[in-house]
C-alpha cells in the first residue's frame, strides 16, 4: 500500500514548487488588492457612520429584502456596530472574488495544463497520477491563505477586534477552499479547461442564489437553502456579533469530500480525457458553423449561457423584490434618506445600484472571454489557426467582438426581465423601458473593462491576472462607492455612467466612454499584432 501511494504521489514536491513559483505574482496581486480594498472600505465605514444614529439608519436599510438578497442575513442589526456593518455589507463581496480566484487557480494547473499537453510531458517523468492534483490544490490553498492572512492583518490596522476579524477571514478562506475542491472535481469531468472553469463558476452562481433566496425566505440563516451554500456557512459565523466558528467546519468537511472525490475521479479516466462523454460533431460543418466568429461562438457558448443565466436570474430576483422594498420603506420612512435624491425616488435609486452590480458581472464575463483567447494562445491552437489565412486582428477581433456582443445581449435581456418582474411586483407598467435603458447605458463602461482586458492581453499577457484585480476593484467601488474616500472610484468607468433611472440621462459621458472603449480595444488589437503569438 505504501509503495502504491508513493507511486501515485511521486514528484509531488517538485510540482508544488513549480506551481507556487508560476503563481507567485498572481497571488501577490490578489492578496494586496483584496486586503487593500478591505482596509480602505472599513476605514471609510468607520468615518462615515461614526454615530449610533447613522448606523441604526443603515441597519434598517440592510434589513430590507432586496439588501438581504445581495448582502446577507444581517446579524447584529439591533446594535449595528462598524464590525457588524463590515461583515454584513462587505464580507460577501470579499468571498465571491476569492472563490473565483481559487477555482481558476485549480483549473489552470489541472485541466488547462492537461489540455495543452504540458501535463503529458510532466507525466512522462517519474510523476504519479495524483501529484498534479495535489500541486494544483496546493497553489489554490496557498493563494487563499495569503489573501486571508493579509486581509486579517489589514483588519487589525482598523478598530475592529481580532476575534471578529478571525471569524470573517475564516469564512473567506473556507469559501476559497470549497471552490478549489469544486474546481478539482469539474476538472475531472471535462476535457477542456474552459468548460471546467465554466462548470465551477456555475456552481458558484447557484451557491450565491441559494443563499440569496434562503436569506430572504428565512431571516438570520434559518432557511434550509442558506445552509446548502458555502456563502451561508461563512456568514453564519456571525463575525463581530457573537462569533461562532463551528459553521467553518462544514466547509472544511465539504472541501475535503470534494478533494477526495477529485482524486477518486482522477483514477477513473485516461490522461487527456474527461468523464463526461463529448458529443461527436457532424462529418461536415454547415455554412453557419464556418468562419472565426462561428468557431468562437461554438467554443464560448457554454460560458455565455452559464454567465448569462446567472446575471439574468439575479436581475429577475431584484425585480421581484422591488415591491417588498417599497413596502419596507413605507413602513420606515426614514430609510428614504439613505438613498440619493432622484426623479424616481427610493426604488429608482435601488434599481440604479443593482444595475451597476449586474453590469460588473457582465464585465467579469467579458474578461473571462478575453482570458479564453489567452488560453487558446497558450495551448497553441491559436498558432494553428493563425498559420492559415487568418489575420491576428480577425482571430482576436472575433473573440473580442463576440464577448462584447454577448455582454450587451445579456445586459439588455437582464434589463428586460428585471423590468417585467418589477412591473409585476410593483403593480405598474412604467419600469420595463426605464430598466432596459438603465441596462443599455452601462454598455460603454462594460466596453471599457473589455478594452482594458484586450490591452493587457496585447501588451503584457503574462500579467492577465491584473484584469481580475481590476474587475474586483470596479465591483467594490460600484457597490460601496458612497462609503469610500473621495476619489477612490476615479478609475472605474461606472463612476461616469448616468445612474439610470435615479438620475437624468447625460449623453456626453456615455459618448466619451464609448470612444474610450473603442480606443482601448483598438490599442489592444494593435499591440497583439506586434508581439509574439505566445508571449
Amino acid at each position: 500500500m505504501s509503495t502504491l501511494v508513493d507511486t501515485e504521489l511521486s514528484g509531488t514536491r517538485g510540482l508544488v514548487r513549480v506551481a507556487l513559483r508560476l503563481d507567485r505574482w498572481r497571488t501577490v496581486v490578489w492578496a494586496v488588492a483584496v486586503a487593500g480594498l478591505t482596509q480602505v472600505s472599513v476605514s471609510a465605514i468607520t468615518e462615515l457612520y461614526s454615530t449610533p444614529e447613522s448606523r441604526a439608519g443603515r441597519a434598517q436599510l440592510i434589513s430590507s429584502p432586496a439588501a438581504t438578497a445581495l448582502a446577507g442575513p444581517g446579524y447584529g442589526l439591533d446594535d449595528y456596530t462598524v464590525g457588524a456593518m463590515t461583515a454584513n455589507e462587505l464580507g460577501l463581496w470579499i468571498m465571491v472574488p476569492v472563490g473565483i480566484m481559487a477555482l481558476l487557480t485549480v483549473t489552470r494547473h489541472l485541466r488547462a495544463a492537461e489540455e495543452d499537453g504540458r501535463l503529458e510531458l510532466v507525466r512522462s517523468a517519474p510523476v504519479g497520477r495524483d501529484a498534479p492534483v495535489v500541486a494544483g490544490l496546493a497553489a489554490a490553498v496557498v493563494a487563499t491563505l495569503a489573501v486571508g492572512v493579509l486581509t486579517f492583518l489589514a483588519l487589525l490596522t482598523t478598530e475592529l477586534d481580532a476575534v471578529g476579524s478571525a471569524a470573517l477571514v475564516g469564512g473567506v478562506v473556507m469559501v476559497g477552499l470549497v471552490f478549489a475542491g469544486v474546481s478539482a472535481v469539474t476538472s475531472q469531468l471535462t476535457a477542456h479547461g474552459r468548460t471546467a472553469s465554466s462548470l465551477a463558476m456555475a456552481v458558484l452562481g447557484v451557491a450565491f442564489l441559494l443563499r440569496a433566496v434562503g436569506d430572504v425566505r428565512g431571516p438570520e440563516s434559518t432557511s434550509v437553502l442558506t445552509w446548502l451554500s458555502p456563502f451561508g456557512w461563512a456568514q453564519a459565523t456571525r463575525a463581530y456579533v457573537d462569533e461562532r466558528f463551528w459553521p467553518l467546519a462544514i466547509g472544511v468537511v465539504a472541501a475535503a469530500l470534494l478533494v477526495g472525490g477529485a482524486f477518486w475521479l482522477a483514477g477513473r479516466r485516461d490522461l487527456g480525457t474527461g468523464l463526461l462523454a463529448e458529443r461527436l460533431g457532424r462529418p461536415r460543418a454547415t455554412d453557419r458553423l464556418t468562419g472565426m466568429f462561428a468557431l468562437t461562438l461554438r467554443r464560448q457558448l457554454g460560458a455565455i449561457v452559464s454567465w448569462g443565466a446567472g446575471i439574468v436570474l439575479s436581475g429577475a430576483l431584484i425585480g421581484l423584490l422591488a415591491g417588498e422594498l417599497v413596502d419596507y420603506v413605507d413602513d420606515e420612512p426614514q430609510l428614504a434618506q439613505m438613498f440619493p435624491d432622484g426623479p424616481g425616488g427610493v426604488i429608482a435609486s435601488a434599481f440604479a445600484l443593482y444595475t451597476v452590480f449586474l453590469a460588473v458581472m457582465a464585465a467579469a464575463y467579458a474578461s473571462t472571454a478575453v482570458g479564453a483567447a489567452r488560453s487558446e494562445e497558450l495551448v497553441t491552437r491559436g498558432a494553428l489557426v493563425l498559420a492559415g489565412p487568418v489575420s491576428r486582428t480577425r482571430w482576436l477581433g472575433s473573440q473580442v467582438g463576440l464577448a462584447g456582443l454577448a455582454a450587451a445581449v445579456i445586459m439588455l435581456l437582464t434589463g428586460l426581465v428585471m423590468g417585467l418582474t418589477a412591473n409585476a411586483s410593483l403593480g405598474s407598467d412604467g419600469h420595463l423601458a426605464e430598466l432596459v435603458g438603465a441596462s443599455a447605458v452601462t454598455l460603454p463602461a462594460i466596453g471599457c473593462v473589455l478594452g482594458l482586458a484586450v490591452v493587457v492581453l496585447g501588451v503584457a499577457p503574462r500579467a492577465f491576472g491584473l484584469v481580475w484585480a481590476y474587475v474586483t476593484y470596479v465591483g467594490v467601488v460600484g457597490l460601496f462607492g458612497g462609503l469610500l474616500p473621495d476619489g477612490s472610484d476615479v478609475l472605474s468607468p461606472f463612476t461616469y455612467t448616468p445612474q439610470l433611472p435615479a438620475e437624468a440621462m447625460d449623453w456626453p459621458p456615455v459618448l466619451l466612454l464609448t470612444v474610450a472603449a473603442a480606443a482601448l480595444i483598438s490599442a489592444g488589437l494593435a499591440a497583439f499584432r506586434r508581439r509574439d503569438v505566445v508571449g
